[in-house]
């Protein structure tokens, strides 16, 4: 959690990884609400074509900690003031405004919305009882032949090759 990405891989350029991967990586910036949505639905096109999946890169900068238990020790002020400028919510709220797509009013019904839909979802996961450990892996890959828990609790695959890479290297 605290260590600095470029410390901890050989390639930092993550997106650069998709084609050993066997599909295509796209870098954009994460900063840019809009421009994450072109890329998304360029791979989404792709993937809904049968073309198979996208590695998208979208690199942000975190203006908090990892968790409430992360004290942001590794973030640079100056940076997060140098980033404010760029918070891409800020920003997407002010490209509406000017292009009147939306007006103040609707920013404010929106985020009380969110709120509320927030707050909905925290009463709601509180409420929940404790899921079974049969329903750890439910909806995790899209091919679960042979991947799930066993009678003795620990994670099995019973498919050799689920584990092997795709990609000719």
């Amino acid at each position: 959690m605290g260590m600095s990405h470029l410390r901890e891989t050989s390639v930092p350029t993550i997106y650069k990884t998709g084609p050993v991967c066997g599909m295509p990586g796209v870098h954009v910036d994460g900063m840019d609400v809009l421009k994450v949505r072109e890329v998304a639905k360029e791979a989404i096109g792709r993937a809904r074509r049968g073309e198979g999946p996208t590695l998208v890169e979208c690199e942000a900068y975190r203006f908090k900690g990892h968790s409430l238990a992360d004290p942001d020790k590794v973030l640079d002020p100056a940076g997060n003031a140098r980033y404010a400028a760029k918070d891409p919510i800020t920003a997407l709220k002010k490209y509406l405004i000017d292009n009147r797509l939306a007006s103040e009013a609707d920013m404010k019904a929106i985020d009380k919305k969110i709120d509320e839909v927030v707050e909905e979802a925290v009463e709601f996961a509180d409420e929940s009882p404790v899921p079974s450990k049969s329903q750890l892996l439910k909806n995790v890959f899209a091919d679960p032949k042979g991947f799930g828990i066993g009678p003795d609790g620990r994670c099995r695959c019973e498919d050799p090759k689920f584990t092997e890479g795709t990609a000719q290297v």
